[in-house]
């Protein structure tokens, strides 16, 4: 192993061990963390969709943040184990239909913000991840499109090439902001990146 390798993976250790000290179910939930600290887009008492929700980081993320007066739905096709206070949809985001969010029989619709971490596995056969990555993005285009509020707000992961740009069209075009991060926990050599849309026009 090259010394740059050994440091990318001390970094990710460090990461890793500081989402375990603090309780969250994965590393991933310090990049929101991060983005969060810098932007602070999620809001007490907001309403938050999480797609691709499980094991459950960016969710105990959002809970924290919102509190006892806001309200989480992970989503997942994946089994997400229960958090306190966050209501779960075991579904692909496809099959995702408005009766899915409901509260004691209320449906909450619409969301103050949607997020999404999800990642399709990487074979290393570019043209392979490209259309993997290009249908899970359709997919929670239409998401934002049919759950998040007007002026709501929108963080999505995506990796560097023809989908990057892509889904930069679709934020610069839907939202009234469009800003990129790149979260110091974030792997130095990873590819991902995450577009945040801020104030989603009508």
């Amino acid at each position: 192993m090259t010394k740059s390798s050994k440091a990318i993976y001390k970094k990710a250790d460090t990461f890793s061990k500081l989402a375990k000290t603090h309780g969250y179910r994965s590393r991933s939930a310090i990049k929101l963390l991060e983005i969060q600290k810098k932007d602070n887009f999620i809001k007490p008492h907001a309403k938050v969709l999480d797609l691709g929700s499980s094991p459950g980081g960016w969710s105990q993320v959002s809970n924290e943040i919102v509190g006892k007066n806001g309200l989480i739905f992970g989503v997942d096709k994946k089994i997400m184990q229960p958090l306190k206070s966050v209501h779960f949809v075991n579904k692909g985001l496809e099959n995702l239909c408005e009766s899915d969010f409901e509260v004691l029989n209320e449906n909450i619709l619409p969301f103050d913000v949607v997020l999404s971490d999800i990642a399709p596995n990487i074979s290393g056969i570019r043209d392979r991840d490209n259309a993997l990555m290009d249908a899970i993005l359709i997919e929670i285009r239409q998401c934002i499109d049919n759950f998040l509020k007007v002026n709501g707000t929108a963080l999505c992961k995506v990796f560097h090439g023809e989908n990057f740009d892509k889904l930069m069209i679709y934020m610069k075009t839907n939202f009234q902001k469009v800003k990129i991060r790149k979260p110091d926990s974030s792997r130095a050599n990873s590819k991902e990146t995450y577009i945040l849309g801020v104030g989603k026009k009508k």
